[in-house]
């Protein structure tokens, strides 16, 4: 599990709970599926997907896919895992934060899908996407998926790329986690977000 620093400016996520800083890193971790699941999420669909947009294909959970992912994280991390998983399908995702995700962690498990780059704009980090790929990132950090080695992200692109299927995950924001996670105090020039704060889809600025 190899963590990687946001090297931008503090963030102070506004949720339902208050206002807490955004995480000061990203970890990237190697997690190949068990053959069962990567079959099923290579049957994963949505009907008249939105290419650009991250949709939900339905929550589901497993205890041998949990057992296989909370093996894969650093050991003080795995009792935060939640047991519940999301089918996440898109075509392409412009940049945006998840901030309806408030007081979690949120993770991506790459199952099926071509080579994506997953990109962290404001945070300078690309995360090449390949089968197994798993990624825990704060949810009101900006990211997206665009081609590999792209900068911006392309809707002529996605109009047209294979889908990419994503299994969803949440750690819960324990001491242990912010701990890991470098969610500690706030800095007092701290910029908020929240899920009005408006972010330009193809460059991930905020607006």
């Amino acid at each position: 599990m190899q963590f990687l620093p946001v090297d931008a400016p503090p963030l102070l996520a506004g949720g339902t709970h208050g206002l807490r800083p955004v995480a000061r890193r990203i970890a990237r971790l190697a997690c190949p599926a068990p053959r069962e699941l990567a079959a099923r999420a290579a049957g994963i669909d949505v009907d008249d997907i939105v290419p650009g947009r991250v949709q939900s294909a339905g929550r589901w959970t497993d205890t041998d896919a949990r057992a296989r992912l909370a093996a894969a994280l650093d050991g003080p991390l795995q009792p935060s895992l939640r047991e519940h998983f999301e089918w996440y399908v898109c075509r392409g995702a412009h940049f945006h934060t998840d901030a309806h995700y408030a007081d979690v962690l949120f993770g991506v498990w790459y199952l099926a899908g071509p080579a994506v780059d997953l990109v962290f704009p404001r945070a300078g980090v690309r995360i090449p996407l390949l089968h197994g790929t798993t990624v825990i990132f704060d949810p009101f950090e900006v990211h997206g998926v665009v081609p590999p080695g792209a900068t911006r992200f392309d809707s002529d692109w996605a109009a047209t790329a294979q889908r990419s299927v994503f299994a969803g995950f949440e750690l819960a924001l324990d001491a242990v986690v912010n701990d890991a996670f470098g969610v500690g105090a706030a800095a007092p020039d701290a910029r908020l977000v929240t899920s009005a704060t408006r972010v330009s889809a193809p460059t991930g600025a905020f607006e």
